[in-house]
C-alpha cells in the first residue's frame, strides 16, 4: 500500500473578456479560442482579432473542485483507506 505524501486542491480560475467593445457582430464569427490568456476570434472573412483586456474573476477557495492524493512518486494513491 503506497502512503499518501502530497495532496492537490483544483480550484477553477475564470478569465472574463468583454467583446462588446470589440464593436463586432456574432454572426461574422466563425471560431474562437483562448489560449495564454488571450482570446483569438477568428472571423468569417479570415480575419483574427486578439482580445488582451480580460478580467479575473474571483477564485472561490471555500470547497476545491477536486482533491487528490500522490505517494512520494507522484502515482495517485487513495487517501482514506476504506
Amino acid at each position: 500500500m503506497s502512503i499518501a505524501k502530497y495532496i492537490e486542491a483544483h480550484y477553477p480560475q475564470v478569465l472574463q473578456f468583454d467583446i462588446e467593445s470589440i464593436n463586432i457582430d456574432s454572426k461574422d464569427i466563425k471560431d474562437c479560442w483562448v489560449k495564454w490568456a488571450q482570446l483569438n476570434i477568428e472571423l468569417k472573412n479570415g480575419d483574427v482579432i486578439l482580445v488582451d483586456n480580460y478580467h479575473e474573476c474571483d477564485v472561490d477557495w471555500k470547497w476545491a473542485d477536486k482533491v487528490q492524493a500522490f505517494d512520494k512518486h507522484f502515482n495517485k494513491v487513495k487517501l482514506i483507506e476504506e
